[in-house]
């Protein structure tokens, strides 16, 4: 199977690079999604599935009114695009999705529960979805919370925790921390599976947290204390995009295709190593 990974210097980029020795794979600078005359212009030959991991993901800079359609062009139009050469060539599309589709409801969602996007970012986010279903074979792949090799919540959490002794984290907003490493394993099976086209979630397994229990979760064992703070305390004087407060991610569809999650805090412990 010759994959085309886009995306692919982001931190989910590079976690399929290094389990997909032989895909080609390209970044924004390589080929602009959002280019129809790049896309035509790429040379195409031998590719027999496509990765979509490149997306707009300033999730505050979204709500600019200078940005918004820049987001909605990777978005959106980009994965339409993409999705209308895979419909072309008759080859799978897999498209990474965001919990931020979601706009409330109660314990795991299913990958069937209503969307309802709140801000910018989920609303670019969910219309992606609907354009990978261009694609005669799709997986439209819902995460969240996600850490790698590359600029995240983790890595912060770490370099704030060694200048100060105490960082305020929120604690009204729950989900599954999700390491790249887990999440590209998870698309690369669906693709060699050749499950059936759908919507899934793929999350790290195991209980569901605030962020200020994952940041306590990281930062456990060091001098640094975490203290839980509301979402409204944290946004105070701020511009922010609003965010879920429910980002727990049913994994049953995946779970039905014979595809699982490792806990999140055994990914964490994993990663963590690699950050010492």
């Amino acid at each position: 199977m010759a994959i085309l990974v886009t995306g692919a210097g982001g931190q989910l980029g590079r976690a399929l690079a290094a389990r997909l020795p032989d895909a080609r794979l390209v970044t924004s600078a390589d080929l602009d999604i959002t280019d129809r005359a790049a896309l035509d212009a790429f040379d195409w030959t031998g590719i027999t599935a496509l990765v979509n991991a490149a997306a707009w993901t300033a999730v505050d800079k979204a709500e600019d009114a200078g940005s918004t359609l820049a987001a909605w062009d990777v978005n959106a139009a980009g994965v339409a695009n993409l999705a209308w050469h895979a419909r072309r060539l008759g080859i799978p599309l897999v498209h990474v999705s965001t919990d931020y589709v979601f706009g409330g409801g109660e314990g795991f969602l299913p990958a069937g529960h209503p969307i309802d996007p709140q801000g910018v970012y989920g609303i670019t986010k969910a219309a992606g979805e609907l354009a990978a279903r261009l694609s005669p074979t799709y997986y439209v792949v819902r995460t969240s919370w996600v850490f790698g090799d590359g600029p995240n919540f983790v890595r912060t959490m770490l370099r704030l925790g060694a200048e100060r002794d105490e960082l305020t984290v929120v604690d009204d907003q729950y989900g599954r921390p999700t390491y790249t490493v887990d999440l590209a394993a998870a698309l690369i099976a669906l693709l060699e599976s050749e499950a059936p086209s759908g919507t899934y979630h793929a999350t790290g397994a195991g209980d569901v947290v605030s962020w200020a229990d994952f940041a306590a979760a990281i930062l456990a064992g060091t001098s640094c204390k975490v203290r839980p703070i509301s979402s409204a305390e944290y946004a105070q004087g701020k511009v922010i995009a609003p965010r879920p407060a429910n980002s727990a991610l049913d994994l049953s569809a995946l779970e039905a295709v014979g595809i699982t999650m490792r806990d999140w805090r055994e990914a964490l412990a994993e990663y963590l190593e690699t950050q010492r």
